[in-house]
């Protein structure tokens, strides 16, 4: 067991979390030897970070072709009934957004209306300060296009989460969203919102996120998760909020990457996504 894609990690993550990644694989190394249940030290079975660079680093190998990668991400997007053209493809892995200045603003007067009264008056100190009330937003993976924004949030076992601590119907998809609209924006960019996760717990209903992606098709409900934008604004800059299976995104990447890949490396991710019950065949 090891940290594999190592080099395009030390490219794309910062030194920190390349550790901590592969504080992950020792730590869990250990956990098998001595038949540990430490929630803790196997971290490495579920961290959805991982499994977001894992799903996509094959992307920045040195010797994939840049037309493969453009193949990749436009196969991604027909799959969920996107046909835009996909040229410049940029991967960027935890990247942070900025939340949108006029939300700042129009949150410090609806926290007001929050009902818990610590947070009513944590608000008020902060506005003393600072001033924000939210901070960056961690997107798991972006990539960009000559054209798009496409941001993706991928889950693993978990749901998203349903509100911020001042932001009291915040949701993890309509703060995406927000977030993602105010960067497209300024780069005359369209945007795309992909939320990714195993197909079986999408299918089963069992998530919030299954929910607000049916709702979300129709973008005045979204609008009404993020009621400081016009819906004008909204359809202005929003291709699409959509789902799709991890698995299928896998597959497509291994499927398109296979044969440029270091074959070790190749076997250890097939044996990591195996180990998830993500491979489909490749």
């Amino acid at each position: 067991m090891r940290f594999i894609y190592e080099d395009i990690a030390k490219k794309l993550l910062t030194s920190d979390r390349v550790l901590k990644y592969k504080n992950w694989v020792k730590e869990a190394e250990k956990a098998r030897k001595t038949d540990s249940l430490n929630a803790k030290k196997n971290q490495y079975d579920k961290a959805e970070e991982l499994i977001t660079f894992y799903t996509f680093a094959p992307l920045e190998y040195e010797k994939l072709p840049n037309q493969v990668k453009n193949k990749v991400i436009q196969e991604i997007l027909s799959f969920v009934g996107i046909n835009e053209p996909v040229r410049k493809v940029k991967l960027y892995f935890e990247k942070e957004l900025p939340p949108p200045p006029k939300y700042l603003k129009w949150l410090s007067e609806k926290v007001k209306e929050h009902p818990i009264g610590y947070i009513r008056r944590e608000a008020e100190t902060k506005r003393k300060f600072d001033g924000k009330l939210e901070g960056l937003t961690q997107v798991d993976a972006v990539i960009e296009t000559d054209n798009l924004l496409i941001l993706i949030e991928v889950k693993f076992t978990s749901d998203i989460s349903p509100y911020t601590k001042f932001g009291l119907i915040r949701n993890q998809i309509a703060r995406l969203i927000d977030a993602g609209i105010f960067k497209a924006s300024a780069h005359q960019k369209k945007l795309v919102v992909l939320v990714c996760t195993p197909s079986k717990l999408f299918q089963s209903h069992s998530r919030l996120y299954y929910y607000k992606i049916q709702e979300y098709t129709d973008q005045s409900n979204i609008q009404k998760d993020i009621p400081w934008r016009k819906i004008d604004e909204i359809k202005e800059t929003l291709e699409k909020v959509t789902w799709i299976s991890l698995e299928k995104i896998i597959g497509t990447v291994y499927q398109n990457a296979k044969r440029y890949l270091d074959l070790k490396e190749f076997m250890e991710a097939e044996c990591f996504f195996k180990e998830r019950m993500l491979w489909a065949s490749v």
